[in-house]
This record gives C-alpha cells, sequence and structure tokens, in this order.
C-alpha cells in the first residue's frame, strides 16, 4: 500500500493529524490498534477536554484555534455539555466518549482519510535517514505500507522505538488513572457530592473496609447526570513503563473499582443503589517514552509562556504532575496567557519524514504534563500533519510553517 502520509495511531493527535494532512492534499492512512477511533480519550473514558481555554476564573477564552476548536465545538454540541469551571481559572468541557469516536470517525471520512482499525506496527525500514516502510500486522494479514511521510501519535514513540533511534525515556512516569461509570448516586449537588465521596472513602478506610490506596478516588466533575457519573480511580505508584506494571495496574485498578462500589453499596445508606455501569476498556496512562525532536520543550518554556517564531500550536493547560501523591502537583504560568510548540518539537532528529504529536511530541516529563492534554494533542497533531503532507509533497516542512500559524496562532486575533 502506498500513500503520501501514514499516521500511526487514532487518538486526539492522531485524528488531527490525519485530517490536516488529507485537506492540505495528501493521500492519507491512519492505523489504530483498536475498533474505533479516539484513542485514550474514548477508551480510557477520559470525559474531559482539557487545554481549550486561556486560564481566567472570570471568563471562557479559547487558546486554541482551527481544527482543534471546531472539532471540540462539534463534540460539545452533541454531547451536549457546558464549558465548566474549575480551581485556579481552569476550565474543560466534559464529553460523552461515544461522541468523540463518532465525531472522529466523520471528519476523517469527510476528509477522505482510509481508516485502518485494529492494525499495529510491528517493523519500520528506513534508509538514509528516511522511512521507508511499516509493517502492519492485523487479526489475519500482514503487509506493508510505503509512505513518503510518517506521523507517530500513537503516544509510546512506537515508530521511533521500532526504528530504534533516539527516544526520551525515564526510569519512571506519571501514574496513570482508571476511569469507571457508576449509576445510583443521591440527588444531591455534584460539588456537595463531591465531597461526600471524599468522606465516604476516609470512613471505609478508617473502618478497614478499604484500603489506604481508595482514597485516590474522584468524581471527575462535569459528569454527574441523573445519578450518574465517572469516577477517576488515580494509581498508587508511577508508571515504570514495563509491561509488567500497565498489567499490574490493569488487574488492580478493576479489582479496586468493583471492591469500592461493593462496599458503598453495603455501608452507606445513601448508596444503597450504586452499581457500576461502565469500565474504561484500559488504563490511562499519561506519558511514556517520547521522540527526540529538533527542539526539546522544557520546563522554562511552558513557564514563561515563550513564543518563538515557529511555533505552530498554542497551549494553555498547566503543568498537571500526578505523582505518588493523591492529587497532582500543579504549577501555574501567568493568567491568560499560554506558550508555543514549535515544529522542532514535532520533528524527529533522527528520520527526516517522520513527524509526531500528542503524548509524544518532544518534551521533557515535566513539561509534558502540560502538553499532553486533549486539546492541545488536538492542536500539535493538526500541526504535525500540515507539516508531513508539506514534506510529502516537495519533501521538506519548512515552507509549511506560515500556514499552520495562521491557521492555529494568528486565527484567534480573528
Amino acid at each position: 500500500m502506498y500513500c503520501d502520509v501514514a499516521v500511526v495511531g487514532a487518538g486526539a493527535a492522531g485524528i488531527a493529524a490525519a485530517v490536516a494532512a488529507a485537506k492540505a492534499g495528501a493521500n492519507v492512512v491512519i492505523v489504530e490498534r483498536n475498533g474505533f477511533m479516539g484513542g485514550l480519550a474514548t477508551s480510557a473514558l477520559v470525559g474531559t477536554v482539557c487545554g481549550l481555554f486561556y486560564r481566567n476564573p472570570a471568563r471562557v477564552r479559547y487558546a486554541v484555534q482551527g481544527f482543534a476548536r471546531e472539532f471540540s465545538e462539534a463534540v460539545q454540541a452533541k454531547s451536549q455539555t457546558n464549558v465548566t469551571l474549575f480551581s485556579e481559572g481552569l476550565h474543560f468541557l466534559p464529553y460523552q466518549p461515544t461522541v468523540f469516536h463518532q465525531e472522529a470517525v466523520r471528519q476523517l471520512q469527510q476528509a477522505g482519510v482510509f481508516m485502518l482499525l485494529h492494525g499495529y506496527v510491528t517493523q519500520v525500514q528506513w534508509c538514509a535517514r528516511q522511512i521507508l516502510s511499516l509493517r502492519i500486522q492485523t487479526a489475519t494479514h500482514m503487509f506493508d505500507i510505503f509512505p513518503k511521510a510518517v506521523v507517530d501519535c500513537s503516544g509510546t514513540a512506537q515508530v521511533s522505538m521500532l526504528a530504534d533511534v533516539g527516544r526520551i525515556k525515564h526510569t519512571n512516569y506519571q501514574a496513570g488513572a482508571f476511569v469507571f461509570q457508576v449509576s445510583g448516586l443521591p440527588n444531591i449537588a455534584s460539588e456537595w457530592l463531591a465531597l461526600e465521596l471524599i468522606r465516604w472513602i476516609k470512613r471505609g478506610i478508617q473502618t478497614g473496609g478499604l484500603a489506604a490506596d481508595c482514597e485516590r478516588l474522584s468524581i471527575i466533575p462535569g459528569t454527574v447526570v441523573d445519578g450518574l457519573a465517572l469516577l477517576k480511580l488515580g494509581m498508587p505508584v508511577p508508571f515504570d513503563g514495563s509491561i509488567a506494571c500497565l498489567t499490574q495496574y490493569e488487574l488492580d485498578a478493576r479489582a479496586r473499582s468493583i471492591g469500592i462500589v461493593d462496599y458503598l453499596s453495603r455501608n452507606e445508606p445513601l448508596l444503597v443503589n450504586l452499581s457500576i455501569s461502565a469500565m474504561a476498556s484500559e488504563v490511562g496512562i499519561r506519558t511514556g517514552e517520547r521522540s527526540e525532536g529538533i527542539d526539546v520543550l522544557e520546563d522554562a518554556h511552558v513557564l514563561a509562556c515563550a513564543k518563538p517564531d515557529d511555533g505552530v500550536a498554542i497551549a494553555a493547560w498547566p503543568m498537571e504532575y500526578w505523582g505518588a501523591q493523591r492529587k497532582p502537583e500543579m504549577r501555574y504560568f501567568a493568567m491568560d496567557d499560554g506558550y508555543w510548540i514549535t515544529a522542532g518539537m514535532l520533528v524527529s532528529r533522527h528520520l527526516e519524514n517522520l513527524f509526531f504529536a500528542g503524548r509524544g511530541l518532544s518534551a521533557t516529563e515535566a513539561a509534558i504534563a502540560s502538553a499532553r492534554v486533549i486539546g492541545t494533542c488536538l492542536s500539535t497533531g493538526y500541526a504535525a500533519g500540515g507539516l508531513a503532507a508539506e514534506f510529502s509533497d516537495t519533501g521538506a516542512w519548512q515552507s509549511a510553517i506560515k500556514k499552520i500559524r495562521q491557521q492555529q496562532i494568528f486565527a484567534e486575533d480573528a
């Protein structure tokens, strides 16, 4: 199979990258390991789009523009949700995961992107600093894709790993989280319900009915509707990047979630009807290995709200680092401000036709704690797709920067 641009991973970044490349005139194939679109935004029941808005407690103002805003507004309209104000002036958008998938499919079909589900990249062939082919494994077939450019939106630097080129690696990454939906919650205001849940969990821990790790359970704000809500259970240990850790995450998270709901329904009078109505199909992994780019997003770049001349995407979410503690470590920058992610953070230092976006962009572990959110993934994905399309057409990506900046940076003044 020959194409101009191959996108690996159909999460928020991959969807945006594929649409951007197709709109630029490229023939695009997107390869996704799951049987649906949306990546963790769908499979992990994330439930909220963060990074769309500037931080300000008094008003809602978009930071992202172009496709990221258009896609999010479409998801909002079909989810019938409202922008929610969180602490410290942060706003986010609750959404229905099924709607996220449906809107992704609609956008990809409209753009003419060839979608390949249940496909895994198992081998990367490259020579003279250029990727030549990707070997794809499905349940019944194995075949090769021959792309002119590749955008890795796997979130795990899969292409760089298979090509055995430089990655940004750490001993430990941010702790993951598991999301599940419950029904049978009492009819009380959501803010009071969140406080009551903390009390119920603490009471269970004090009496010995619940393990101490259960204190990492919380209600995802903006998801309480008619007795239903999404609950998020934080993992008690950081993710070390291994399959053993991921396996233990999956086993422990499901067992602990079932145990918590069973205990609360038997011991709290207001929760007698509490039950699990849905579980995420996988634990949400916040960070992992990332590809090494021409530039690296550094902590100081984020906190100073740096805006370099080759910035192609706006990011406005603070550094939200989830470690071993119950709550994340938050590092904020100025109100009503953000920083610009450069093209060089989305282009491989080692392979000329490899681009990346989303959780896999070139960044430090602290900096990616800001840039990994869905709103920013949509923006970096669209930028990477535009760069890849330009490379597939001309053999260089630099000439696409101006157009991408007009779509995603300066469009906010329109």
